[in-house]
């Protein structure tokens, strides 16, 4: 059996991952038993034969698609049989001891620990990336002091706790992250590591840090090949996915998250697509776009020869992100239920108990968040859990 296992997964990054894949060996003779997994999601840039010819020593699963970060996980997860596994990110670096203090921390950690997290910064260690992260009412979250300079934000102490490890370089004992469900496969990538450490608090156990673990993450490098839009559906459905499973009393928490949600729908369906003026007509407030009642000579002609004129359409891509998002929850609202009931099941500690450690946040981030934030029937719906207000700029570099 491995003391600790290093999985990495691969999407057609090859010099990126062949540089990690590079770091990290040279740092398995500071952990006895240590190795290094990776998983090809597919890659057509013959990733795959270059891991294979350098690193001989590697352990290669090479998938025929793309299952995404959480499918590549577990693929590897189930030819595991490693004490401990890490999850590293394939567009990151690690800086010299990381392994080892990794390893050293989970294995001197107590016995309710189930995920260690490491510290990321930026390639030329210049700018943080995760020490840490908030989560917001919506099932949302972010890294906080994300691209802000190194020493903006104080290190957390070793050991100190955390409400969730960033997937992209973390330690867990493997037997109880599988207990407790490992990664969700149906988030393919983005708030995976979020939902998972909500569950471990769910659960009973905990997550906390280790800074003297770090690595210098390309942040993005991978995820920007998705697009803009199709990374945003993914973001979209796993926040609401996370917030529908695991909210303790979701009767009282959910009227906030999908008011948020039908109003910033809302916004960009009135402000960002065709013929609008139709969508926000009030009930018999003047005849139909396409001609109201009785139709012109002209008009059924038109109609006969090209079809119906709409009286609007979407055609923004950010409204279809949203509408999206929301299909995949409404289709699969039965598989999100039941999941829903294995996470209660398994409760350990109450929202308010996890939340008087780690406050939810309300922080306006979309168009129309300041005026929905300070709308009274919004206020009306928050949920009564320990929170903060912030502001975007107060947690990450905006620009």
């Amino acid at each position: 059996m491995s003391s600790t296992e290093v999985i990495i997964v691969n999407w057609s990054s090859r010099e990126q991952t062949l540089e990690c894949v590079t770091a990290v060996e040279q740092q398995l003779g500071d952990v006895d038993g240590a190795s290094i997994t990776v998983v090809d999601n597919g890659s057509t840039d013959g990733s795959a034969q270059a891991i294979a010819v350098r690193h001989p020593r590697v352990k290669l699963f090479p998938l025929t698609e793309n299952r995404g970060f959480t499918g590549g996980l577990r693929a590897a997860l189930t030819g595991s049989r490693a004490r401990n596994v890490i999850f590293l990110n394939n567009d990151a670096v690690p800086e010299a001891g990381w392994l080892a203090a990794l390893h050293e921390a989970m294995e001197q950690a107590a016995d309710d620990v189930v995920s260690v997290a490491g510290k990321i910064v930026s390639p030329d260690g210049q700018l943080l990336d995760f020490v840490g992260g908030v989560l917001t009412f919506d099932g949302h979250a972010f890294q906080d002091g994300f691209r802000m300079a190194a020493g903006s934000r104080p290190d957390p102490a070793p050991g100190e706790e955390l409400l969730f490890a960033c997937g992209g370089n973390m330690i867990s004992r493997r037997e109880l992250l599988m207990d407790l469900g490992a990664f969700d496969d149906d988030y393919f990538a983005y708030l995976e590591d979020v939902d998972f450490g909500w569950r471990t608090w769910i659960s009973g156990y905990r997550a906390v840090i280790e800074p003297r673990a770090v690595v210098r993450h390309a942040s993005s490098s991978t995820s920007n090949r998705l697009g803009d839009f199709e990374r945003g559906v993914l973001f979209e459905r796993n926040a609401l996915q996370t917030a529908l499973k695991n909210y303790e009393d979701l009767a009282h928490s959910a009227g906030a998250i999908l008011f948020a949600y039908m109003h910033r729908l809302h916004h960009y369906a009135t402000t960002r697509n065709l013929n609008v003026a139709e969508l926000m007509r009030a009930p018999f407030g003047g005849a139909f776009a396409s001609g109201g009642g009785k139709r012109s000579l002209f008009g059924r002609a038109w109609r006969k020869l090209f079809g119906p004129t709409p009286i609007a359409a979407i055609d923004d891509p950010l409204t279809a992100m949203q509408f999206r998002a929301l299909e995949w929850i409404m289709r699969n609202q039965t598989r999100i239920a039941t999941k829903r009931d294995d996470v209660q099941k398994r409760r350990k500690r109450s929202d308010a108990e996890i939340f008087a450690k780690f406050p939810l946040h309300f922080v306006p981030t979309y168009p129309g968040d300041d005026e929905l934030m300070r709308s009274p029937l919004f206020r009306a719906l928050r949920p009564a859990l320990p929170a903060l207000d912030r502001e975007l700029a107060d947690i990450m570099r905006t620009h």
